[in-house]
């Protein structure tokens, strides 16, 4: 029988993660061991000091996670087959395929994790309007890149093909494009391996509870059911109760930590600050990134939270600077948050249609208007951040939203909304159960809009009592 090879890591959440030959060769790789230096909830340390985590543990995490679905849905081979360098028959390959599109499935994050990312699209939307960059700026691009573009020695190109694994089919199942739809549900849907790590994750170093749910009750309620000769996977309908949990956990974890907490004051401006340097030329365009990531993988491996950090202490000791760049770099290097304007429409809220959110939308932008005056006439120097989301914390889509993605063909082969199996062994989707708790918190989502200001203008328009005035103003 042939040598097994099994690398072992001790991983504080999940204990024992065992690596075979293709992960550890990628794992010493500067294109992973980067993750090491990027933090998993950007600037959340500021408010959380043990959330110091990172993007490397967690894909390993993901890794470990997705293992435990492949054997609790029959899709797993037995260890002597998946530690067998030698071993190339379908199923082992497929094994292999799925714990490797976990691994890799974060290797484009960028530094701070989503922070510097939105500094990124933002700057691709502004280029666009001159000219078409050669690349969309975003995480999943710079993700595929990496896995397709670096066969060279050192390279996760070359070492996926020398180990029997197609880079092209990695990419796909990456970015939720493989022809198997049962690959992409474990990576992109309401319960998928991502998530069943970041939530246990997040909570464990935030010391939060909001995520938690129950792994290993949810694992066992995972199983698998053709229809028209399709796979997909599913939960049994007795263990309902365990998927809506999931979601409401998910739910209240976004809303309150990531999307509206303080530390989101910190993420919005070092996006702020980041765009700036972009704008300037201070920083990597995401076209240059994209070429250093296959001509120069040792400076590639420094793009990482201590890069944006450097620049952000090379701009705090120059001498020609930006007042409202100077005095967001300032507060964020002091951790000193921004305040948040919660008056008038400018507030979380809840909606339930598009027409609501619309209309919420151009209450808001007035409102924000207005207040921007108020700020200029108060001082002409005040700066002013407003912040509409681009995506709203939902519980998962509703019904009529996934016939919309359906586009006239079955609810039942889209990849995202959670299924279930029914005693009657009939396929449905978890928002179309009556009593399913997601049949009804799916038609709501939160709306939440922003406006952040110095600390001084704050004072000031408190003193003025601009605020109380916005409260009682109409802006429909």
């Amino acid at each position: 029988m042939a040598e097994l090879f099994k690398r072992t890591i001790f991983d504080t959440l999940h204990g024992h993660i065992c690596l075979n030959r293709v992960e550890a060769r990628i794992l010493e790789t500067p294109y992973y061991q980067r993750l090491r230096w990027i933090r998993q909830l950007g600037f959340s340390f500021y408010v959380f000091p043990g959330a110091t985590h990172t993007r490397h543990a967690h894909a390993l995490g993901v890794l470990h996670v997705m293992h435990r679905i492949l054997h609790s849905i029959g899709l797993a081979v037995p260890d002597e087959k998946f530690f067998n360098p030698n071993a190339h028959d379908e199923k082992t390959t497929f094994h292999r395929m799925m714990r490797l599109a976990a691994m890799l499935h974060d290797i484009g994050t960028l530094p701070f994790s989503h922070t510097i990312e939105l500094a990124y699209t933002h700057h691709y939307r502004e280029q666009k309007r001159h000219k078409a960059p050669k690349y969309i700026a975003s995480h999943e691009i710079l993700g595929s890149h990496i896995i397709l573009n670096t066969d060279f020695s050192g390279g996760i190109t070359q070492i996926l093909k020398e180990e029997g694994i197609d880079p092209i089919k990695l990419a796909h199942i990456i970015g939720g494009k493989s022809e198997n739809l049962v690959a992409n549900q474990l990576m992109h849907s309401d319960i998928d391996a991502d998530r069943m790590d970041y939530l246990l994750r997040d909570a464990y170093f935030t010391g939060v509870k909001l995520g938690l749910y129950d792994l290993d009750f949810l694992l066992k309620s995972m199983t698998l059911h053709k229809e028209n000769g399709v796979q997909h996977l599913c939960m049994h309908e007795e263990t309902m109760t365990t998927v809506d949990s999931f979601l409401v956990s998910r739910y209240f974890w976004y809303s309150q930590i990531i999307s509206d907490g303080t530390s989101y004051k910190f993420d919005l401006i070092a996006a702020k600050i980041y765009q700036y340097f972009l704008e300037n030329g201070m920083a990597y365009s995401f076209d240059h990134l994209m070429d250093k990531v296959s001509q120069n993988p040792n400076e590639y491996f420094t793009f990482n939270d201590s890069y944006f950090l450097a620049k952000l202490h090379e701009y705090l000791a120059g001498r020609i600077t930006h007042p409202m760049i100077r005095e967001l770099s300032e507060l964020l290097a002091n951790r000193i948050a921004p305040s948040q304007i919660k008056a008038g429409p400018v507030k979380p809220t809840l909606v339930q249609s598009d027409e609501h959110r619309k209309d919420l939308i151009q209450q808001v932008t007035r409102a924000a208007e207005w207040l921007q005056n108020e700020i200029h006439d108060i001082d002409k120097d005040a700066w002013m951040i407003f912040d509409i989301p681009s995506k709203d914390v939902m519980f998962t889509k509703n019904i009529d939203r996934c016939v919309k993605d359906a586009k006239g063909g079955a609810l039942h082969d889209l990849r995202e909304p959670a299924k279930i199996l029914t005693r009657t062994n009939e396929l449905k989707l978890l928002v179309e159960i009556p009593n399913s708790l997601m049949s009804i918190l799916s038609q709501y989502r939160n709306f939440l809009p922003r406006i952040y200001v110095g600390p001084d203008t704050y004072t000031k328009l408190e003193k003025k009592k601009i605020l109380d005035k916005m409260n009682t103003m109409n802006f429909s």
